[in-house]
């Protein structure tokens, strides 16, 4: 298995972008909802993006999408939705989601109620959970129903208590 290396690209007042490499030259962005940003931090830590993994299709997620997938002709993955333009695949809950390229799998949780198509990636002792779930609480309810985010958070609970989290806030 290869060693994941998790980078924070701060983005906006209180967004969290995650770049993830495996000691290669390509990575992977989780929810970049800023472009500029991004571009950025690939630059800096001499990084090509391969894939652009989309948790959920809020504008401060996916607003960076179209700039990144033309600079590098990444592949965009993400949720059953049609609010996210662009996407070369989508996932459903239990699908796993390869990228050879980088070496790393992710399980696909679906995980509604920040949104009602939200998904979260969970592979290689990594949760990316977008608006689910943060280190003291969870996201504001827009599409779904408290019902339907506690059982998202259940979910998440029964992941390994190793598990490192990644969350795209903290408000």
């Amino acid at each position: 298995m290869p060693e994941v290396t998790v980078i924070a690209v701060p983005a906006f007042a209180d967004n969290y972008i995650w770049l993830i490499s495996t000691g290669g030259t390509e990575c992977a962005v989780v929810d970049p909802g800023d472009a500029q940003a991004v571009l950025e931090a690939l630059d800096q830590h001499g990084l090509q993006l391969h894939s652009i993994l989309i948790t959920h299709h809020h504008p401060d997620h996916i607003g960076g999408v179209p700039r990144l997938a033309e600079a590098s002709g990444a592949e965009i993955l993400g949720p059953h939705d049609p609010r996210i333009p662009g996407q070369s695949r989508s996932f459903s809950d239990g699908e796993r989601l390869s990228l050879p390229a980088l070496e790393l799998e992710f399980q696909v949780i679906e995980v509604p109620g920040h949104t009602s198509s939200h998904i979260a990636f969970y592979g290689h002792g990594c949760l990316f959970c977008g608006d689910t779930l943060f280190s003291v609480g969870c996201g504001r309810l827009f599409e779904g129903t408290p019902e339907q985010m506690q059982s998202s958070l259940d979910k998440l609970a029964k992941l390994p208590p190793e598990t490192q989290v990644f969350c795209a806030h903290e408000y």
